[in-house]
């Protein structure tokens, strides 16, 4: 397990006792994600640094001139996603260490998460997702995919496990599940509501049933039809929710 406190990071065995931590970072470390079993990758101002998961000696660092206050790494490792302070998505691949970046949000896009093939990256920053696809040479010189039906700004995604359905939470408490295309472009499926802002989402790992956090410490899930059922099923299934706190 890893932790963070301020500029360091910390990891536990499966015993609880400390195996290493960090030394400081530049700053407040604002991210933190595993990047397979081998890696921990750390996220703060001004770059990205990967641990040696066994030793916590730094290996590859990313770096850009910018506050990084999110981070999602694809299935392979290999593309790095961080939502940035400036209002943009920046992201590197490590085999290249090429970056680039995503501009234009209204907000900073706190949300970010990748499908399990790693060629879709959802965003927010907005009342809609944007949904960018890493198909052949994209995302560059590509238009993403623009789900919009929340009416407050995005606050987390989760993909559903091995299937082109997106779960989207916002600050209106609204949940919705999104059917996508391999290009990012879809449409909502089914939409539910909990009783505050939507702080995080769970697929169960067959993806048959979705649980959402809401701020005021509430748990509320649903079952969701398969993807081949009729979209009448799944918002059904969707508004049967279930909650306990």
């Amino acid at each position: 397990m890893a932790a963070s406190c301020s500029r360091q990071v910390h990891t536990y065995g499966p015993d609880g006792v400390e195996a290493w931590r960090s030394d400081d970072h530049p700053s407040t470390i604002s991210a933190i994600a595993w990047s397979g079993a081998e890696e921990l990758a750390t996220a703060c101002y001004g770059r990205v640094t990967f641990f040696n998961a066994s030793t916590g000696e730094p290996g590859q660092k990313l770096e850009w001139m910018g506050s990084l206050v999110s981070m999602a790494l694809s299935p392979d490792g290999d593309i790095v996603a961080c939502g940035s302070q400036d209002n943009s998505v920046h992201f590197w691949r490590r085999s290249t260490e090429e970056d680039s970046m995503m501009s234009g949000y209204p907000a900073k896009p706190s949300a970010l998460a990748f499908d399990d093939s790693g060629t879709l990256l959802a965003t927010g920053g907005s009342e809609a997702v944007t949904v960018w696809s890493f198909r052949g040479s994209g995302p560059e010189g590509t238009r993403p995919g623009v789900l919009d039906v929340h009416v407050r700004p995005i606050t987390t995604l989760a993909f559903a496990p091995g299937a082109m359905r997106l779960a989207s939470g916002g600050r209106d408490g609204g949940v919705v599940v999104w059917s996508l295309k391999r290009d990012g472009h879809g449409s909502a499926q089914g939409a539910g509501t909990v009783d505050d802002v939507v702080s995080a989402l769970y697929w169960r790992p067959d993806g048959r049933a979705l649980a959402a956090l809401d701020a005021q410490g509430g748990v509320t899930a649903w079952r969701v039809g398969s993807n081949e059922g009729r979209t009448d099923r799944i918002r059904a299934s969707l508004r049967g929710g279930s909650s306990i706190r």
